[in-house]
């Protein structure tokens, strides 16, 4: 994130707090300060009548997402000191022809720069205007220019990609109120990183210390091997950009990871701890496989993962795990079996040496 010193600052008297949870709602001065970019962007997508002028602005978009990230956005563009009014004025500068990619990309770049209250209730005003079935507006003239674009953001992907992207629309839309957004969110929060089976892997420790202290033991180090090949190399290889930055009518909730989005690393770490102890608790694996499945579905539910990620996190955050175990086992092994010799050469071969 960009240094706070670069960040434009304000009066006192309208200082932003940081809400204390992602699924809070910010302020009603906060919503009134964002209503200018809600009603740039809905006056902006209107402009668009046909196909063709969907697919030029689809174009656009994809054009100046290539390549970024979020964090990348934040970094080399912090945020206006009125990111509404900034959004505002780049629809009331631009030319008919571009007004609605240049106002998608600086809702985009105002938003990724943004923080706090300040950002929650710029999304809000954004989503209000690209999401009206959302709100139970249904009308035709608010309706068509969306799906024009939408139909135009798929056609500019691979066919897999367009049919990940319709799945995630179809995840992604299910309804969304304060309580589900407040439990997947906090189930995410809670399994970023594997940390929530570790927790739980410690209290075993503590209760059960022979059979709980085995299993922290040998499930760590896999674990966390499968998580970080994921974060770091694989992630940053294939360099997908998130659903949030492609899709315009895409629903994000609480904090916005800031790195690529293929695979998924909650749902590796989340399959790879259900994998490495159901060999523990075999028992209860049925448990471990539903936490994991329902992580998984609420990284498309809170609009950070393609369908497509996900899956791809939870096959190979498996196969990692599996392969570091019985790295590890086939290691521990031979220093038994070295063991074994030692002693087999000590007492047995030369017992009066």
């Amino acid at each position: 994130m960009a240094d706070d010193t670069q960040q434009p600052s304000e009066p006192e008297s309208t200082e932003l707090v940081e809400p204390t949870h992602p699924w809070d709602q910010p302020s009603t001065e906060a919503q009134a300060r964002a209503e200018p970019a809600g009603e740039a962007v809905k006056a902006a997508v209107s402009t668009i009548k046909t196909p063709e002028q969907a697919t030029q602005v689809a174009q656009d978009l994809v054009t100046a997402a290539a390549g970024t990230t979020e964090r990348e956005i934040r970094e080399q563009t912090p945020a206006a000191a009125e990111p509404a009014q900034a959004i505002q004025a780049a629809a009331h500068d631009s030319r008919p022809a571009v007004q609605a990619p240049a106002t998608l990309v600086e809702a985009a770049r105002q938003v990724a720069g943004s923080s706090g209250e300040t950002r929650e209730a710029l999304e809000q005003a954004i989503q209000h205007a690209t999401n009206p079935e959302q709100q139970g507006n249904t009308a035709a003239a608010e309706r068509e220019p969306l799906e024009l674009l939408r139909a135009a953001i798929l056609q500019q992907m691979k066919p897999y990609q367009s049919i990940d992207a319709r799945l995630y629309l179809a995840i992604n839309h299910l309804p969304h109120t304060a309580l589900t957004n407040q439990l997947m969110y906090g189930l995410t929060v809670v399994m970023n990183g594997g940390f929530g089976w570790v927790a739980g892997l410690v209290l075993a420790a503590l209760l059960d210390k022979r059979r709980g202290r085995q299993a922290l033991l040998q499930v760590l180090p896999p674990l966390w091997f499968a998580t970080m090949a994921v974060e770091y190399p694989i992630k940053y290889y294939f360099r997908r950009k998130r659903p949030f930055i492609d899709i315009v009518q895409a629903i994000a909730v609480g904090k916005k990871p800031g790195t690529f989005s293929f695979p998924s690393g909650h749902s590796a770490a989340a399959f790879a701890g259900a994998r490495l102890i159901s060999r523990h608790y075999p028992e209860l694996a049925p448990a471990w496989y539903s936490i994991a499945a329902l992580v998984a579905f609420s990284r498309i539910y809170l609009g950070a993962h393609y369908p497509g990620d996900v899956l791809s996190g939870a096959l190979t955050g498996t196969a990692l795990a599996e392969a570091a175990r019985w790295l590890i086992e086939q290691g521990d092994q031979l220093n038994d079996q070295s063991l074994l010799e030692q002693l087999r050469r000590r007492f047995i071969d030369n017992p009066g040496g």
